[in-house]
């Protein structure tokens, strides 16, 4: 069989000389433990043996590992869960491409399998193929039982087929993912995923699977594979899907639709921000500022304990919630049914009209002709109440990210109530929520940065953005002042390196406004790749260390070429970008475009230079719109309007 313990192995004898020079351990016994005993690795072997039999190899066929969007381009592991021909893969091994795949059997006999259902949470396919009469029973982990530390053997038969291979570690950690997974330090792989994991007597605790690791920002999960990190979602969980798995049925993740008070996703509090409109929390009557106390009779103090409570649950499975509500006679602790959702409705950005500062409530700014202009809400207003009926919400002194928090939750139409603060005392207007911008108004707009300049002297700089690691940096345009300002990404012609005289044009126009500017160049004079995409990136980073960005407020333009490019800075920042500018731009087939969210929507302008450009553009705008984006125009020209987009970029962040 082979092994791998060159990893364990170090950790082990690292161990043993410590134990040495602290004296805590006779000589004799510290290099005995540098390996193994034979009573460990025949216990090792044995429990192997014991699964041995129901571990397969998956093959894919030839069509399946030349589709574009396929994973695995080699074999992987399965393991075969009842002897009438079922057996347990991965989403990695079989795509949703994969009508078919190659199972080997231990004997090395070669058949046919077909998907039958899938999880999608757990990424577990279920495959069906004739019967194989001659497999094992496997014994079942019980899930309550798994404690960190105890033995962990990943097994595999993708090496060679008709034997199988072992990686040994402990179990690291239960309840990962969510819920979802049981962590360990075996050294699995790509091709050990949708083989066993065991425990040092051959019961199975859980199939190996490629689950993400949500807190380093990973998506795939096969990143983690070499890092001493692995995941198996337990046998326990799967086998009691099993009948539904075999129906042909494929479950999704469950969503509720709600969003939280605290920034902190791990131990803030699970009090409600927002609800989702017409998502399952919804439905269920639950409102902004209920607080989370149990889901299905497990107490939540933590929005961790309501994450771990609904991640592992289902599209379609119902959840019983319990949450306590401030009333006017008081707190009161009600029980909510939701049935949770495999998608939700696109969500429509509503807003009240006005700009104002990052860090306070105050109205410098109302968009004329908007809700609040016709409410009666005028620049030097602050906002210092809002009570959003459709939400439950009747908050005082509300921060800019509360106020952010709770219009996220509310409709186009619907109506709030606002306690403003001024001068001569406080007044409460009625406001109808509009939805988003999509054009951008003709009007002047204040100082985004919120620092007065005294004239064209006083109007920033143009610097070069250095950069470790950036051969070639970008240049910024730095307005002057200290307070957040707006950015704008400018995507020009690929031109190699970029000089500062390649920023005048945008100096012109940005700096008086408080607009920061950065012009990246091209490590290949004649196009952009997605190999520049990093020193854009480092670049935000260098001009955030000399001049705060406002988070808020980060756009990215282009034409043409650099259109094209601008895409992917977009699709690369992700929800840190609000808004993307291109002319003569259509999306590129790579980036992939995703549901509008609180937090996560973009407001795009998009045009080009002859009318029939603009025709090509269409299906490009019909599919944004369709994913919730507000989207705009912008006019016929064969070059992009800077003093528009400047005035666009300080509106991004629009309450």
């Amino acid at each position: 069989m082979n092994t791998g313990w060159s990893c364990r192995r170090s950790v082990w004898l690292a161990v043993a000389c410590a134990a040495l020079v602290a004296g805590a351990l006779p000589a004799a016994r510290v290099w005995a433990a540098v390996e193994p005993t034979e009573a460990e690795g025949e216990a090792f072997r044995a429990a192997v043996a014991h699964v041995a039999g129901a571990v397969v190899r998956i093959e894919p066929l030839g069509d399946v590992a030349a589709a574009k969007d396929a994973v695995a381009m080699g074999p992987s592991t399965g393991l075969v869960v009842d002897p009438s021909g079922l057996i347990l893969a991965t989403t990695f091994a079989v795509p949703e491409t994969a009508s078919t795949v190659i199972v080997v059997t231990p004997a090395g006999a070669r058949t046919t399998a077909r998907p039958l259902g899938r999880d999608a949470a757990r990424g577990v396919v279920l495959l069906a193929t004739d019967p194989l009469p001659d497999v094992p029973r496997l014994d079942v982990a019980s899930r309550r039982n798994l404690r960190p530390g105890q033995w962990a053997i990943a097994v595999g038969r993708a090496w060679k087929a008709t034997e199988p291979s072992m990686a040994i570690g402990v179990v690291s950690a239960v309840e990962r993912a969510w819920g979802l997974a049981v962590q360990t330090d075996a050294s699995v792989s790509p091709m050990n995923y949708g083989g066993p994991l065991v425990d040092i007597a051959g019961r199975v605790i859980g199939i190996v699977v490629p689950l993400p690791a949500e807190t380093a920002g990973l998506t795939s999960g096969t990143e983690l594979y070499d890092a001493g990190i692995g995941f198996a979602v337990p046998l326990e969980d799967i086998l009691h899907e099993l009948p539904r798995l075999r129906a042909g049925e494929s479950t999704l993740p469950g969503l509720l639709g709600i969003s939280y008070l605290s920034r902190d996703r791990i131990n803030g509090a699970p009090v409600i921000a927002s609800v989702r409109q017409g998502s399952p929390a919804a439905r269920a009557g639950l409102r902004g500022g209920d607080r989370i106390v149990a889901v299905d009779g497990r107490p939540t103090r933590r929005i961790a304990d309501v994450r771990h409570a609904i991640v592992p649950r289902h599209a379609g499975d119902a959840l019983t919630i319990a949450v306590e509500r401030s009333t006017a006679q008081g707190d009161v602790t009600m029980d909510v049914t939701a049935t949770l959702a495999a998608r939700l409705p696109p969500w429509r950005r509503a807003i009240l009209g006005v700009v104002g500062a990052e860090s306070s409530t105050e109205v410098e700014w109302v968009v004329p002709g908007g809700p609040a202009d016709v409410a009666g809400v005028v620049a030097g207003d602050r906002i210092v109440g809002m009570a959003a009926p459709s939400q439950g919400v009747e908050a005082t002194q509300p921060t800019s990210s509360s106020l952010a928090g709770t219009l996220a939750g509310c409709e186009p139409g619907d109506d709030v109530r606002l306690m403003l603060g001024r001068s001569g005392g406080d007044v409460e207007v009625e406001v109808t929520l509009a939805e988003m911008l999509r054009q951008v108004p003709d009007a002047s707009v204040p100082v985004a940065a919120g620092d007065p300049l005294v004239g064209p002297l006083d109007a920033g700089r143009i610097a070069r953005l250095e950069a470790a690691e950036i051969a070639d940096p970008a240049v910024a345009v730095i307005p002057s002042g200290t307070a957040p300002a707006p950015l704008i990404i400018a995507c020009g012609s690929p031109r190699g390196r970029v000089e500062e005289a390649d920023a005048i044009a945008w100096k012109a126009v940005a700096a008086m406004s408080g607009v920061a500017v950065i012009v990246p160049g091209s490590s290949d004079p004649r196009q952009w790749s997605a190999d520049d995409v990093p020193g854009v990136l480092r670049g935000i980073q260098a001009l955030d260390a000399m001049r705060p960005v406002d988070p808020a407020r980060i756009a990215v333009v282009g034409s043409g070429a650099g259109g094209g490019f601008a895409w992917l800075v977009a699709e690369r920042l992700g929800p840190a970008c609000r808004g993307v500018a291109v002319l003569d731009a259509p999306i590129p087939r790579q980036v992939t475009i995703t549901d509008a969210e609180p937090g996560d929507a973009r407001w795009i302008l998009m045009g080009g230079s002859s009318a029939e450009s603009v025709s090509r553009l269409a299906p490009d705008r019909m599919r944004l719109e369709a994913a919730g984006h507000a989207v705009g125009s912008l006019p016929m020209a064969s070059e992009l309007p800077r003093e528009l987009l400047v005035r666009w970029a300080t509106l991004l962040g629009v309450w």
